[in-house]
């Protein structure tokens, strides 16, 4: 798929995140994220339709709500501090919102994944936030229970818009809870995760 024929030559936003999945929950991080949560009990629930595209861990394709989400990852354009504490690494990904993408439907197989997702949205000074902005200009983090194909995972994810200095990502690094089980190696983006936990089972 060439995207660069499908979407505006401007995103609509960027953002800068990392993300960590699991394979059994981890009440720490919920509770982390319900802390700061204004509905701290009731998570959001939904049905998202993935395009997984093979061998494309830097392209993102969704339905969520009959809108097309499309996330492309990008080179990296802050110098991210050495001292950065958390396991993994930072990725940056622009983003657009289409009514509909024509190729989709002919060309790609959709994978369904049910979502139960806490989430906060909060200011760069970690103040929490009542409404969201459009486009974002915040920091959300959240947890969100899934099921892809009869399997539950678990993912808890930082990710920060509207963000142009990297002491300012240091800052707002050092406020997240690392669990041991937050590691390098289960650090990846959705595409990542789809691509090689579910097509190369």
């Amino acid at each position: 798929m060439d995207i660069p024929k499908l979407v505006p030559q401007q995103p609509l936003y960027s953002t800068i995140e990392i993300r960590w999945f699991f394979s059994s929950p981890i009440e720490e991080l919920l509770n982390f994220v319900k802390e700061f949560s204004l509905n701290k009990n009731e998570p959001e629930s939904r049905t998202d339709t993935y395009f997984p595209m093979a061998d494309r861990p830097d392209l993102g394709l969704k339905v969520r709500d009959n809108i097309y989400e499309v996330k492309q990852r990008r080179d990296w354009t802050l110098s991210l501090p050495e001292s950065q504490p958390l396991p993994g690494k930072f990725e940056a990904w622009d983003k657009w919102s289409l009514e509909k993408i024509p190729e989709a439907g002919n060309k790609l197989t959709g994978l369904s994944i049910s979502k139960k997702r806490w989430l906060t949205c909060l200011d760069q000074a970690f103040n929490v936030r009542s409404n969201f902005s459009n486009p974002p200009q915040e920091i959300q983090v959240e947890y969100t229970e899934i099921k892809i194909e009869a399997t539950n995972y678990y993912t808890f994810a930082l990710e920060i818009s509207g963000l142009h200095s990297p002491e300012k990502l240091l800052e707002i690094a050092r406020k997240i809870p690392i669990h041991p089980r937050m590691t390098a190696e289960n650090c990846c983006s959705y595409p990542a995760f789809i691509l090689a936990n579910v097509l190369k089972k």
